[in-house]
């Protein structure tokens, strides 16, 4: 399984169209078997899309999203659980043990659900 997550230093980068590094994990028998981290050039939905899906990425874990990149991450078959903070250490260890959330709820006001302000 190959687990993704945007970086801000070593806690999870709070918008994942807008990180500059994520770190994707090959994880095995629940151990982390290999990491590499990606320079992320280009700020282009697809293009962040397209290097997920290409380096068969299963799961992406990640702060906010918008909702057009989540649907475009869905469709390219990896799960996105969204919505969290912490470390990345910390959030890559509950997903393991399997008390990571699956998924948050978009908050109010986030663009792509309708509720912005103005709205």
């Amino acid at each position: 399984m190959r687990v993704a997550i945007p970086r801000f230093g070593e806690q999870v980068a709070p918008c994942f169209e807008y990180s500059a590094t994520i770190t994707i994990f090959v994880l095995r028998r629940r151990e982390i078997a290999e990491q590499r981290d990606f320079r992320l050039q280009s700020r282009d939905a697809l293009d962040r899309v397209r290097l997920l899906r290409d380096q068969q990425v299963n799961t992406l874990i990640c702060g906010g999203v918008h909702e057009r990149v989540e649907q475009m991450l869905c469709a390219s078959g990896i799960r996105v659980i969204s919505w969290v903070t912490g470390t990345v250490d910390d959030l890559l260890n509950r997903f393991i043990e399997g008390t990571l959330p699956a998924g948050g709820i978009r908050p109010r006001g986030t663009p792509g659900t309708g509720s912005e302000e103005g709205a």
